[in-house]
């Protein structure tokens, strides 16, 4: 089974926003209980109000029992025109002298300075109400007052209303602080990726870490240390495979002169292979230098000079296949190494000629167009499918149009090349030869 990596933007967001909304329904709750509280104290001084009022009504006149509350005492309790109130008046032994019926037997008892609340379920209500026994005109009274609770619901609603609202935007706000927080919290690592991003396989260059988070930097010693192990072991490659093929050099040259001195007539195959050999060794030999460590002969030079310099070296082989070249050369100057050039031109027009039509043509142009200096080689052979224009720059990849001469390493040397001298390597179809260009 395998295991999704999680994120550490969600790691952190799933450990932060947990909290933010615990402490807000915390904050959310706590606001519920003081209005519950608030709620209930008005509802209770209310009926306490309610139940003086009364008691001050019948005092005032006595062998006289109201029926109904007074009005002041009713706009007390009525909070909305759906409210009700229960009231019943009783002597000490619990004989009803005004009033509905009966709330309820087991009631509590207080007095008007210490009421007794309750709360109760009457005829399908859900009632709060208040007991109290007191002194009238020398006759005990036992008066029950109750009310339903839309007032108090009314009034917990208008304070949950009043402080939740803040609560949800706090939240909200909280939402994003924290988002916003942690996006910039990993702005670091991000900057980090891409700066290694826009890197080529190429560059190695230490990553700057005096600016990064103290959190982040030991992460990129850790990379700058393992691009320095890189580099060493690339380093040692390139002076390995330089090595091998210098020395492999002369004794295959020495090979090669003897089998070319008898014409090659007693083992053909074995002169071809010779050949074959010499030239991945004189390839390796040129990929070694290209890469990058090796210094550079920068110079400013004429390109169309160089390659005139260079065509008696080509025309030899082009001569053994029949083929003719043409040259269509304009002042191109450069600002580069020309020895990466000289071998980059011997690479693409060796490349022409093995693989252009046997009594074909090759023609070599360049010129110089605004800032840039544009050299091409076109053919007239089999081309390269576009599908594999991307893969040809692969070392020693050989694609379906490829002979058995070649070795895989002509335009992967011009890659190499190209890109140390700030140049680019395009390939398209020849419009006037129909084969190959390289531009």
């Amino acid at each position: 089974m395998r295991w999704r990596a999680a994120s550490l933007r969600g790691h952190l967001l799933a450990l932060l926003l947990p909290v933010a909304a615990v402490a807000i329904l915390g904050g959310a709750l706590a606001v519920y209980v003081i209005a519950l509280r608030a709620s209930s104290g008005a509802l209770d001084d209310g009926l306490r109000d309610a139940a003086r009022l009364y008691a001050s009504e019948l005092r005032a006149h006595p062998g006289e029992t109201p029926r109904e509350l007074p009005a002041h005492a009713q706009r007390v309790l009525l909070a909305t025109p759906e409210d009700r109130i229960f009231f019943a008046l009783m002597d000490v032994e619990g004989r009803l002298l005004a009033g509905g019926a009966k709330l309820g037997e087991d009631l509590p008892w207080g007095s008007l300075d210490h009421p007794a609340f309750f709360d109760l379920n009457h005829s399908g209500y859900w009632l709060r109400g208040v007991s109290v026994v007191f002194d009238a005109n020398g006759q005990v009274r036992h008066l029950v007052l109750a009310t339903t609770d839309q007032k108090r619901e009314r009034l917990i609603g208008e304070i949950m209303l009043g402080l939740l609202a803040p609560q949800v935007a706090l939240l909200l706000f909280c939402i994003v602080l924290v988002w916003a927080g942690v996006r910039q919290g990993l702005a670091p690592l991000a900057a980090l990726q891409a700066e290694i991003g826009r890197r080529s396989h190429r560059d190695l260059r230490p990553l700057p870490s005096r600016s990064a988070p103290e959190e982040l930097r030991p992460i990129i010693i850790e990379i700058n240390a393992l691009f320095a192990r890189l580099e060493r072991a690339i380093e040692t490659q390139q002076h390995f495979v330089a090595d091998a093929a210098h020395q492999l050099r002369t004794p295959i040259a020495g090979l090669l002169a003897q089998l070319e001195a008898g014409g090659g007539r007693d083992n053909p195959a074995l002169l071809l292979t010779a050949r074959r050999l010499s030239r991945l060794v004189g390839q390796l030999l040129a990929l070694s230098r290209a890469e990058p460590g090796i210094e550079s002969d920068e110079t400013e030079f004429d390109l169309a000079a160089l390659i005139r310099e260079e065509a008696n070296a080509w025309l030899p082989q082009a001569f053994r296949r029949d083929i003719e070249m043409r040259f269509e050369l304009a002042a191109a100057p450069l600002a580069a190494s020309p020895h990466a050039w000289r071998e980059m031109l011997a690479n693409l027009v060796d490349n022409a000629i093995r693989y252009g039509r046997a009594g074909g043509r090759i023609v070599v142009s360049c010129a110089a167009i605004g800032d840039a200096v544009v050299l091409r080689v076109d053919d007239d052979g089999p081309g390269i499918p576009p599908s594999e224009r991307e893969r040809v720059f692969e070392r020693f990849y050989r694609g379906k149009t490829a002979n058995d001469e070649g070795c895989g390493l002509g335009l992967a040397i011009v890659a190499a090349l190209a890109r140390r001298q700030g140049a680019t390597v395009r390939l398209d179809t020849a419009p006037e030869l129909g084969g190959l260009r390289v531009e």
